[in-house]
């Protein structure tokens, strides 16, 4: 399979300005308005196609707790949920390996094929998970069958996270930060939805089987998606670039090491800030604070929304200042509002609430401006393998252990703060790392 860099044509010399008969105003203000046009249906279409994806792969943690009663066999509930949440981490195990497959995709042969391939593969598994019969019936064929579909899931978000903000970031020049910011804000929009689903089809009154439409719907929709990445294109600037990196992730270690092991430490944070909104902080309110599966789901919805709004918000700072700034902003956010975050989840319906808003804010703090930080740490050959193969290994190292450690300190502790002392101390770690990367680069 050839690059798609060999079919393009070398630049033709273009005449003097005044040698263009058609070189007048109004046609500069319409090619402005097709090109402002092109760009935004280009931008929707990795919104709307992020959203989709991420709302399949939050599904599984949407409705752990049923997934885990219906495939697994336990003698006590805890059992089952541990059960549950080994397979929801299970996508973290191959996400490293989905970015380094579309990454090296994405590199040679475009952004655009690779993330056209990674969201129709996301539909596959929830199509699966959709009809699979439960544990009484086919046994322990429905637990592997779950962890198959659960690692082809992290296995295409291993390319379709940083794989869609390369691409957008690419196209636009300016206000960086605030792109970056959108396509956070378009994951927590698929997570929103799959969090609105739990919530309305957990109420009382629903057959116990009812999620399974959940995921049906999400790999019908998963399949639009692709067809909507089918009308994009890669950018000027990636078609420019002439040389191709044999083994980009070989390339990487000898001269971007110090940038990947940035990325590393980034998707290591997200990886635990992400999924304890997403999937932790529900478990934490049923079982310690003691509050119902519903309203659990509902409180979370807001969390969510404040994570949503805070992204670009958070995008347009680092546009103000610059992106180290930002992440350095939020990094202290992270270390001392988690604390407050906790107390307010153990305290009275309305501070539960402002807790689940706070913790939003503190995800969108850090996840707003990730992509464009990102962005300026690889150059265009190596960008895609570089930043999602990074930072889908801090995610692997985290996003699906999160749930675990927390659950196993609790438990051996019976500290009901204990999450926010790790959610701490890897803010720390993320604040050092960042102090060693602006003294490398002063030198």
């Amino acid at each position: 399979m050839k690059s798609i860099r060999s079919k393009t044509k070398p630049n033709k010399k273009v005449p003097p300005k005044s040698d263009i008969a058609f070189q007048d105003p109004l046609f500069e203000k319409s090619l402005n308005h097709t090109k402002n046009v092109q760009n935004f249906k280009l931008l929707f279409s990795c919104l709307l196609g992020n959203a989709l994806e991420f709302y399949d792969f939050t599904l599984c943690g949407v409705f752990i707790t049923s997934l885990s009663q219906t495939f697994f066999s336990s003698s006590s509930d805890f059992n089952s949920l541990l059960g549950g949440i080994f397979v929801f981490s299970a996508a973290f195990w191959t996400r490293p390996l989905g970015a380094i497959y579309f990454g090296y995709m994405g590199d040679k042969w475009g952004r655009k094929n690779a993330l056209a391939i990674s969201i129709m593969l996301m539909g596959i598994p929830s199509l699966i998970i959709s009809c699979l019969p439960g544990y009484k019936i086919i046994g322990i064929i429905a637990p592997i069958t779950i962890l198959i579909s659960r690692l082809l899931q992290g296995f295409s978000t291993g390319g379709e996270y940083n794989g869609a903000a390369v691409f957008a970031l690419e196209h636009f020049q300016v206000k960086q930060g605030v792109i970056s910011g959108l396509i956070s804000a378009s994951c927590v929009a698929g997570a929103l939805i799959a969090a609105i689903v739990g919530y309305t089809l957990s109420k009382p009154g629903y057959s116990s089987e009812v999620w399974r439409w959940a995921f049906l719907g999400g790999a019908f929709i998963s399949f639009i998606g692709y067809f909507l990445r089918q009308y994009t294109q890669d950018s000027q600037k990636f078609l420019a670039e002439k040389k191709i990196e044999k083994f980009p992730l070989i390339y990487i270690w000898q001269y971007q090491r110090r940038s990947f092991l940035i990325s590393i430490v980034m998707g290591a944070l997200n990886g635990i800030l992400s999924y304890t909104l997403f999937g932790f902080l529900n478990i934490y309110l049923i079982r310690y604070v003691g509050i119902e599966e519903n309203t659990a789901f509902f409180y979370n919805i807001f969390g969510l929304l404040a994570f949503l709004i805070s992204c670009p918000i958070f995008g347009f700072i680092a546009d103000k200042t610059n992106t180290f700034f930002a992440m350095k902003l939020s990094g202290y956010l992270i270390a001392i509002f988690s604390w407050a975050t906790f107390l307010l989840l153990n305290d009275s319906s309305l501070l539960v609430f402002l807790g689940q808003m706070l913790f939003g804010i503190l995800v969108g703090s850090f996840a707003g401006p990730c992509h464009a930080f990102l962005q300026e740490l690889f150059p265009i050959k190596v960008r895609y393998s570089g930043i999602a193969s990074g930072f889908s290994i801090g995610m692997a190292i985290t996003g699906g252990s999160t749930a675990f450690v927390m659950l196993f300190m609790l438990n051996k502790t019976n500290f009901l703060l204990i999450p926010a002392a790790y959610i701490c101390i890897s803010a720390i770690i993320w604040l050092l790392t960042l102090k060693l990367f602006l003294t490398k680069k002063s030198k």
